[in-house]
């Protein structure tokens, strides 16, 4: 390999000894020493649009001639494709942006690698990091590889009507082939982010999860009666699909409020409620509502997004959605309903009779005092009070409630048996799932 390179620079060099010079300069940190093996369109593109504007001099004119030389050279080594990515009008324009400045050409090095069609896509199941592990690393590159290859046979058409769709089709079918072992790119990308995430040295708490690793790396699928369910949360969409009207301060109205109380034989104290503040579930579900920006505030009205009439289709989506809310606040209260899930998980399904006097509240508590959490009063208390635990989980406790997921009531009370129903343990590890395998950051 070396000698077919030697023997193009000569060649070159015949015709343009500069030309020669500048390409060889700049096909080491092309390949990083590793010779024509490591070059990839992506390495090309990333060459030609960020690094060559970056790392070589300023004069926009030295940048053209650069890319020009390498062209040559490629066309020489019997590259093609390669040469024409530097010889392009797409270079030009992008080299153009750059002279300009640094801002802009990042945004036209960026788009045009998009649009190029072998920058792996985000999906349903995977959005991509912008800190990745090596395990994402080595995906994600060969991912844009085996997109590369899908270009060039014509199996994925850049710019052309449902490109994206095709692009999409390839990354899927690509990261969930299982290899030797039967296990996927995808699923190594989920126990590498799944790992990291119980491991986290800020968040010491979830060290109690280890034990539900396999099965926070696998997920659950909605259950089978996950309509039954999320029942509640759908009726409320379906009112707010024609609008739902609204107190002055903003609660849901009393008229709107009765009727679901008596459709879900919800108990309230007072009797009739006179409002959503005497109803615990609703209060739960008009903030799971908001928190998901299913709905919004049209004047006095509560109306469905976009995202919610999305929602309102699809039982598997809204699962899903219901479950991610759960876990996406931050700090204490996060960290809170991290701890009362996983206490829930653990217990195993017929452990309940020694449970019996456990306070589940005050059990999360050590949990969190052990992590480093501190009181948030006059510093009576090494840790937080049980009180504060039951203060910040109060929502989500009347969520699960709310849900089914939890056996009878009073999930925070004290003296009984705290247990997860069976669609409980699927809703709590796909809410453990989604926020272990979502990267803290996205491209």
């Amino acid at each position: 390999m070396q000698e077919t390179v030697a023997s193009a620079l000569a060649q070159l060099a015949r015709l343009d000894p500069k030309a020669a010079q500048t390409a060889e300069s700049a096909l080491d940190p092309l390949t990083a020493g590793r010779g024509l093996e490591a070059l990839s369109q992506r390495t090309v593109q990333e060459f030609c649009w960020h690094v060559l504007p970056v790392r070589f001099s300023s004069e926009s004119g030295e940048w053209l001639f650069v890319a020009e030389s390498l062209g040559r050279l490629f066309t020489l080594l019997d590259l093609q494709r390669y040469a024409e990515i530097c010889t392009s009008e797409r270079t030009r324009q992008v080299l153009s942006a750059c002279s300009r400045s640094h801002e802009n050409g990042v945004v036209a090095y960026e788009r045009n690698m998009r649009s190029s069609g072998i920058e792996p896509p985000d999906l349903g199941e995977l959005t991509w990091g912008t800190t990745l592990g090596s395990a994402e690393i080595e995906a994600y590159q060969a991912t844009s590889a085996a997109l590369e290859l899908a270009v060039a046979a014509g199996e994925v058409r850049p710019g052309t009507r449902g490109w994206r769709a095709a692009q999409e089709q390839q990354a899927r079918a690509f990261l969930s082939r299982p290899d030797a072992q039967g296990r996927s790119r995808l699923d190594k990308i989920r126990e590498e982010r799944v790992r990291d995430w119980l491991a986290s040295p800020s968040h010491s708490h979830r060290q109690q999860l280890w034990p539900l690793l396999g099965q926070i790396i696998a997920g659950a699928e909605p259950p089978h009666d996950a309509a039954k369910a999320l029942a509640p949360v759908q009726r409320l969409l379906d009112y707010a699909d024609d609008g739902i009207g609204l107190t002055q301060i903003g609660y849901i109205s009393p008229t709107v409020v009765r009727e679901l109380c008596a459709e879900f034989d919800w108990s309230t104290t007072p009797s009739p409620p006179r409002s959503e503040t005497d109803v615990m579930q609703l209060i739960a579900l008009h903030k799971l509502l908001r928190t998901m920006r299913a709905v919004r505030r049209a004047g006095r009205r509560l109306v469905l997004t976009r995202r919610g009439r999305q929602l309102h289709e699809s039982t598997d989506a809204l699962w899903r959605a219901v479950a991610e809310s759960v876990l996406v606040t931050d700090g204490f209260e996060q960290a809170a309903t991290e701890t009362l899930l996983g206490l829930l998980l653990l217990r195993s399904p017929g452990s309940h009779s020694r449970d019996e006097n456990v306070d589940i509240a005050e059990e999360a508590r050590l949990v969190l005092a052990g992590a480093g959490w501190e009181h948030d009063g006059d510093g009576a208390e090494d840790g937080p009070g049980t009180q504060q635990v039951r203060s910040v989980l109060i929502t989500v406790t009347w969520l699960l409630e709310t849900l089914g997921c939890v056996v009878g009531r009073d999930l925070l009370g004290e003296g009984r048996s705290k247990r997860l129903t069976k669609v409980g343990r699927a809703f709590a590890l796909t809410a453990i799932h989604l926020s272990a395998t979502t990267p803290r950051a996205s491209l």
